[in-house]
């Protein structure tokens, strides 16, 4: 007989997994399929934000990107009312913050974020529970739209809101990573049904469970196989990479990063990874895969330098 205790604990962890998105949780009542991002604009009242992050490609060529933001008025984030507005203004100001701290490479890296970006996206990146850094739930979960709504879930009809230096194959990079992710669901589906099967002593519900999250890995190493087609290695190493970096354990920026308005005190974030989607972790925990020496510290220094 399972006690009060561990019942009530394997409710918390079916409420967790019914609504896992990236690597925290959706708001009570929404689920993996309601969470899929609706918006691909945000009220009129934020136009400043969306006219730069629309274009930071096309700023960080012409090293004006930092001069736009400077020039951007402080604006309030009460407005943002839904969760799917707070995620696309998270990738927004994430979009715009990577931007300004790495228009110049490694070459001319800045101190302090301004307080008409760093303000609001602290305010939004502790209303949603996230760091205020560009993750992998906003390049990939919160960056996607169909071009033809009732089109399939596939390359040629995915594509992103906003983007970064690197054309097609930032695209292909983030892309490559959703369909991974929309790969694993019914393999996260499962996982409910191993959970009850072992607590009802089911040995053949656990094994077809099983066997779907075993079909949900290797559809999710195919789909994988993808970013040889759509990713330039050389664009992704020489161009996209260090807007994905972080100012934390970074030599390029040892004192971290100033959010003017926030903290006098500098702060330290890990940078965006793949490694940071709940997808693995999941599976890992289910099935009780331990990593040890440097791959498990690795990842837990990775999930703890989220926060």
């Amino acid at each position: 007989m399972v006690k009060t205790k561990e019942l009530s604990k394997d409710v918390r962890w079916r409420e967790r997994l019914q609504c896992t998105c990236a690597h925290k949780t959706l708001p009570p009542g929404e689920t993996v399929r309601s969470s899929c991002p609706k918006p691909t604009d945000l009220p009129l009242y934020y136009k400043p934000w969306m006219d730069i992050a629309r274009n930071v490609p096309e700023l960080i060529s012409s090293h004006s990107l930092r001069l736009r933001i400077h020039d951007m008025p402080l604006l309030e984030t009460h407005l943002l009312q839904t969760y799917h507005e707070l995620r696309l203004a998270h990738l927004a100001l994430s979009i715009m913050t990577s931007g300004y701290v790495w228009q110049e490479g490694d070459k001319e890296t800045v101190k302090v974020l301004p307080r008409s970006l760093s303000v609001p996206f602290c305010e939004v990146s502790q209303r949603l529970g996230v760091p205020p850094i560009l993750i992998n739930a906003d390049t990939v979960l919160a960056n996607w739209k169909k071009r033809d709504p009732d089109g399939p879930f596939s390359m040629d009809n995915l594509e992103l809101l906003l983007t970064l230096p690197g054309g097609e194959s930032v695209r292909g990079f983030f892309m490559v990573s959703l369909l991974v992710e929309f790969a694993a669901v019914p393999g996260l589906k499962s996982i409910l049904d191993v959970i009850n099967g072992v607590h009802d002593n089911d040995v053949a519900v656990v094994t077809k469970a099983l066997d779907v999250v075993n079909q949900a890995l290797e559809s999710m190493k195919q789909a994988l196989k993808l970013m040889h087609e759509y990713v330039d290695p050389s664009i992704f190493y020489g161009i996209l990479r260090i807007y994905l970096s972080g100012w934390k354990d970074n030599p390029l920026m040892p004192e971290g990063l100033v959010y003017e308005g926030v903290q006098e005190k500098p702060m330290e974030f890990s940078g965006n990874s793949a490694a940071q989607s709940s997808l693995l972790h999941s599976f890992d925990e289910l099935l009780g895969v331990q990593h040890e020496g440097s791959s498990g510290a690795y990842k837990w220094v990775l999930i703890k330098g989220l926060y």
